[in-house]
């Protein structure tokens, strides 16, 4: 009889699949980075970003490849916020 409480799958299949997982991440961000660098960012908009200490800044966004391309001037800021 099988224990209801062991996964049905065996470790080593989680930690492949993490592996492979991980892979698939650092492939698509490469690739994204390439994307991006690639971009003429000729359009923008400006959007509230998420900061790295869990806090809100907003900054210009390439409509095209989505890369955060710098900050907003203050009529932009006054621009979005009317919105």
């Amino acid at each position: 009889m099988e224990n209801q409480l062991e996964p049905s799958n065996p470790k080593g299949d989680k930690s492949s699949q993490t592996k492979k997982i991980k892979e698939s991440i650092k492939s698509l961000e490469k690739e994204l980075n390439e994307i991006q660098e690639s971009c003429q960012h000729t359009e923008y908009k400006v959007a509230n970003c998420p900061k790295e200490n869990s806090g809100f800044s907003l900054k210009r966004v390439c409509k095209v490849c989505e890369k955060e391309i710098g900050y907003p001037s203050q009529d932009e800021i006054d621009s979005w916020a009317s919105l």
